[in-house]
């Protein structure tokens, strides 16, 4: 039901050793080293645990993210799920340039896209149709003599982006590579890769593609909700993802179709692909997870007692199915319960009905989990076949939803 995540990280310095930049790197274990069978499956992975499972707060804070992408990857529109200010797109030295590739290049730009290219250690034919397009060089130190590194620096001399110098590891190439002009560094003599990792609950791969399916069919945003409503591990997904664009709008998000309507449709459709290719999924068979099943119930079991209780406030009925999903975010994500709702951008009165049971939803959600454990008693006021209906309800909606 669980599995673990794991993101290589490696520091990029300025001249002065100040830190710039991270790249990211695919990790499929705690052991820091990369095992790479498919360069698409390691590239969606990294986008997903940076921006999904650990949060790109917590991987990149304030600085720039480098990700390798390959030729496929760069085709594809699944890049536009990326904040284009957090990310530098690194070209792999086995990317073939041709005319598509460059115009996709120009138009990766255009969306405000950085690109680098990398492991340089010569400006042939295909080098030099990249050099215009592209923000930063990165040179491979292993890979070129003294004169070789001296030729390409010169070379270079007319290029306005940044050089930046990989595999430096000792402080005899910091000093060279800083007097020859180049301003950025990476390498063992800084830092080695760092491993993050974090546990989470697994995706259903059945929803994911429920999810798919409605968007490839136009679906409208109420269906589309309702898919979500069985994986809420991707509405917390869609949470954290939202972030980035509440900041830009200053705008909360209150329920689940809110979140929709403020990504837009083009972007959940990709983001759901890329988790998709991530988890490498190839069983489409319906797996049913008990603890998103639980957090699905409590979700319905809050809509449905706002229906019944509050049938004026259609804000409560919003509102109330991803307050009893967020009830259970601690145990979804792994992590404490304050700092996963902390990080999300929702209205401070959904976080005080989650952590401190406050206002309207806080009091629902005191019911609903009343309702799971026969031991306590049901808060005064409700009326005991209204909360046996809306449980019978909401656990037949789920069973429903599977079937």
């Amino acid at each position: 039901m669980y599995s673990t995540r794991y993101l290589g990280r490696q520091p990029i310095v300025d001249a002065n050793q100040q830190l710039v930049a991270y790249e990211l790197l695919f990790r499929s274990s705690q052991a820091n080293v990369a095992r790479v069978d498919d360069d698409v499956m390691a590239t969606t992975a990294v986008i997903r645990h940076a921006f999904v499972d650990l949060g790109v707060g917590e991987v990149l804070g304030d600085r720039l993210g480098f990700i390798n992408v390959s030729e496929t990857l760069l085709m594809d529109d699944l890049l536009d799920v990326l904040p284009c200010d957090k990310v530098v797109l690194e070209i792999l030295e086995t990317v073939q340039v041709t005319p598509p590739l460059l115009a996709r290049l120009a138009e990766l730009r255009q969306k405000g896209f950085r690109l680098a290219m990398d492991d340089v250690v010569e400006l042939d034919a295909d080098r030099r149709a990249l050099l215009p397009l592209v923000d930063i060089v990165k040179i491979d130190l292993v890979a070129l003599s003294l004169l070789q590194l001296r030729q390409l620096v010169a070379d270079l001399a007319s290029f306005p982006g940044i050089l930046l110098a990989e595999k430096v590891d000792t402080v005899e190439q910091f000093e060279l590579c800083r007097e020859l002009g180049i301003q950025w560094f990476q390498g063992y003599f800084f830092a080695r890769p760092t491993v993050l990792s974090t546990r989470q609950a697994n995706a259903s791969q059945h929803a994911m593609l429920s999810l798919l399916g409605l968007l490839m069919s136009d679906a409208d945003n109420e269906e589309l909700a309702q898919a979500l409503k069985m994986a809420p591990d991707v509405v917390l997904m869609l949470m954290k993802l939202s972030s980035t664009a509440s900041v830009a709008t200053r705008r909360p998000v209150a329920s689940v179709s809110e979140a929709i309507m403020l990504l837009g449709r083009a972007k959940i459709k990709r983001w759901s692909m890329l988790l998709l290719f991530a988890s490498h999924a190839t069983d489409v068979q319906p797996q049913r997870n008990p603890l998103l099943e639980l957090a699905a119930t409590r979700g319905r079991i809050m809509e449905l007692l706002a229906e019944a209780c509050y049938p004026q406030r259609p804000d409560v009925r919003d509102s109330a199915f991803m307050i009893g999903m967020l009830s259970l975010v601690d145990v979804l994500v792994q992590q404490p319960m304050a700092e996963v709702i902390a990080s999300l951008p929702i209205e401070d009165s959904l976080k005080e009905a989650v952590l401190e049971g406050r206002h309207v939803l806080g009091e629902l959600l005191r019911v609903t989990l009343s309702l799971e454990d026969d031991a306590v008693p049901h808060p005064a006021g409700y009326d005991p076949e209204v909360l046996l209906r809306v449980e019978t309800q909401a656990l037949d909606w789920v069973n429903g939803m599977w079937q």
